[in-house]
């Protein structure tokens, strides 16, 4: 069993308390005034710059244990999206012309925003899990935990990338670098408890039985 790939935008939400985690103001500590200022004035014209864009697709687990993917479940959602290549360039133009405070904070949001649409493109991932009936478990990426960054190109090739601007360097990298590739194993168990309001936060299906997020929001 192998689904054609569903390809389009994707509507986010980025945190800017998500964006300050990435310039390493952890734990809710609050940034410099001349960091939070500037930041407040680039916000609009980041978000402009912004293009996200995704696709997903379900396949056997057999295909998604060809790219190396640990554990893999009889049925696997993979995805790939990116938030263009927009951002990316401003922020490279700005690091070139010395504006390195401009660079650094427009990296942060794009670095948010890809984490954003990857959130957005796995609540369409625990929909299809649904139609299956089965529960997307956690995200899982090339090159993090036990999943080799060399099964990258076995798992693009999976997903029609081109289609939204992605392609692969030589080095295996996404490029647009905020670009995110994942699968998510479908399992015949819901989460467990200790597990469940984590990935709650990550599901856009407002029905599911066993939600356990007030009010059925996501956060992405």
């Amino acid at each position: 069993m192998s689904h054609m790939a569903a390809v389009g935008d994707l509507e986010i939400r980025v945190d800017v308390a998500e964006v300050r985690r990435w310039l390493g103001y952890r734990c809710g500590r609050p940034p410099r005034p001349r960091v939070a200022h500037r930041l407040d004035e680039l916000w609009p014209e980041a978000l402009a710059l912004l293009h996200p864009r995704g696709a997903f697709r379900v396949v056997e687990g057999a295909g998604a244990a060809a790219s190396g993917m640990p554990r893999p479940t009889p049925l696997v959602g993979v995805g790939v999206c990116t938030v263009g290549s927009a951002l990316e360039t401003e922020s490279r133009r700005r690091g070139d012309a010395s504006a390195l405070l401009d660079a650094l904070l427009l990296d942060a949001v794009g670095s948010a925003a890809a984490e954003a649409a990857a959130d957005a493109l796995n609540q369409r991932l625990c929909v299809a899990a649904r139609a299956h009936d089965c529960f997307a478990g956690t995200r899982v990426s090339p090159g993090y935990g036990r999943w080799d960054l060399g099964g990258q190109a076995a798992l693009v090739d999976l997903l029609p990338a081109a289609r939204l601007g992605i392609r692969l360097t030589s080095a295996l990298m996404l490029v647009p670098h905020k670009s995110v590739s994942f699968a998510v194993r479908f399992e015949s168990r819901p989460p467990r408890e200790d597990l469940r309001r984590h990935r709650c936060r990550r599901c856009g299906l407002a029905d599911c039985p066993y939600r356990d997020v007030p009010g059925g929001e996501a956060a992405s």
